[in-house]
């Protein structure tokens, strides 16, 4: 009898198991199946940008904190076609300001400098009335007074990039007049978060390059990212490209990345910025209090941070920023209410329009919203006519043919200073005089065709007073 009631304990035992089992592998099934069609909805979002050239790159997507897709596209090298895989680093340009902020406060943390100090007590050649009153806290949020590194004269010239050096750098803004008093105003300004990395140094006694790693990327086992120095690309890294002048890409020429500094000089992966991004929502990186200040919307340090509509019944917190540097563009957008992040590295200058409509495209499909329709958009027919050597006929035709379309100006302009930094001044302004003729009532149309015919790269163009009268 006691055989038997044991053998039916380990029959129910067994039954129980299966059923668990069974549930379990149900569970996954489900889950692997909304995870397959996030996915393929992710991968229609994106086609309708890399199908028109518009982007070549990385794309990462994280879901609660989880990676839902990872992929990559174009080439890392056209000349050895090679092509990019996920694990290539990119240059983040400007992304790298958020992370050298949060690098300045775990240094104050650590008690190596504080956010109070000025100017003067890190630099001698800032011994003055506006060294004395700037802090680092100002150079963080963009509030110094300093203007960005246009402003120095010979900056365009390709010997002053070789010829430069670092200390001769900073004594060139020494000389810089303030735009305002510290604290008055805003003003972006690169050379701020340069300097940053040199007061870096000092506390540290250590290379800029040094501190970051010891801090952030080894603990974070972010070991496709660094710092690039110099003129050489760095390995691992892709090559970054523009439109050229006869269709197709053209590689873009090195600058001292030594100039750009704490400001623009990481690059990273994809993988290497979710990693960072998912050691934001603890304290492995920074403590409660120096996030606080980190995201401070009223004051934030190089984080945009708000509130965006993901429907028309719900506004989501995000924390977002993006770089672009000849041929390299980036954008990282933390939804920090769900955990959602969403990754664009990218080595053929998206513009900073389409790589936020891109990422919102992308975030309709987290927040389970329809998929937007971009077969009309014009921006990216645009795109893929002027790499295909058929964008004066698309021009053509979208005159022609304007009732057709809904023209949207930003994105529209976003475009035009795209192909003007491209070097294509005629594309560029045959695009600007394009808007102003639309939007007739825009101002801005206007002065942005005045700056476009006044750049270096349409100075002497044959074709240049059609456009500019």
């Amino acid at each position: 009898m006691l055989f038997f009631k044991k053998m039916i304990q380990i029959l129910i035992s067994f039954i129980l198991f299966c059923g668990l089992s069974f549930t379990s592998n149900a569970d996954n099934h489900l889950a692997m199946g909304m995870v397959n069609e996030t996915q393929i909805k992710i991968e229609k979002v994106v086609n309708s940008y890399t199908s028109n050239n518009a982007f070549e790159g990385v794309i990462l997507v994280a879901k609660s904190g989880k990676v839902v897709f990872e992929k990559a596209y174009g080439f890392a090298d056209r000349v050895g076609n090679q092509k990019i895989s996920v694990s290539h680093a990119f240059g983040l340009a400007s992304l790298s300001k958020p992370i050298t902020a949060t690098l300045m406060l775990k240094l104050e943390e650590q008690g190596k400098l504080k956010l109070t100090d000025t100017l003067a007590d890190h630099f001698p050649e800032f011994k003055n009335n506006f060294g004395r009153k700037v802090t680092l806290h100002h150079l963080l949020s963009h509030t110094s007074g300093l203007p960005d590194h246009f402003a120095i004269n010979g900056w365009f010239d390709v010997d002053f990039h070789k010829q430069t050096s670092e200390q001769a750098f900073i004594n060139m803004i020494a000389k810089l007049s303030p735009k305002f008093a510290p604290g008055a105003d805003y003003l972006y300004s690169n050379l701020g978060y340069f300097l940053l990395g040199k007061v870096i140094e000092k506390a540290t006694d250590k290379s800029y390059s040094e501190s970051l790693k010891d801090n952030i990327l080894l603990p974070l086992n972010m070991n496709k990212s660094g710092v690039a120095s110099g003129f050489e690309l760095s390995s691992g890294i892709v090559k970054g490209y523009r439109w050229g002048k006869k269709n197709g890409y053209l590689e873009q020429v090195a600058k001292n990345m030594n100039l750009f500094g704490a400001g623009s000089a990481i690059y990273a992966s994809a993988k290497d910025l979710h990693r960072f991004d998912l050691a934001l929502y603890g304290e492995q990186l920074l403590n409660e209090q120096s996030k606080i200040r980190l995201f401070n919307p009223e004051n934030s340090y190089s984080w945009r941070v708000g509130k965006v509509p993901v429907s028309k019944k719900q506004n989501v917190n995000v924390h977002m920023y993006d770089g672009q540097f000849d041929g390299y563009s980036s954008i990282m957008t933390r939804f920090i209410d769900d955990k959602h992040s969403i990754i664009i590295l990218s080595n053929v200058g998206i513009s900073y329009f389409l790589k936020q409509q891109l990422t919102f495209d992308i975030a309709n499909v987290l927040y389970n919203q329809p998929l937007k329709n971009r077969e009309n958009d014009v921006p990216l027919i645009l795109i893929k006519s002027l790499l295909s050597g058929t964008f004066e006929q698309t021009m053509t035709a979208l005159e022609a043919k304007k009732g057709e379309y809904n023209f949207n100006e930003a994105s529209l302009s976003a475009l035009a200073y795209q192909i003007l930094w491209s070097g294509l001044g005629s594309e560029s302004l045959r695009l600007f005089s394009f808007i102003n003729n639309i939007f007739t009532d825009s101002l801005n149309a206007k002065t942005n065709l005045e700056r476009a015919c006044d750049h270096q790269v349409t100075i002497g163009l044959l074709n240049k007073q059609g456009f500019c009268k």
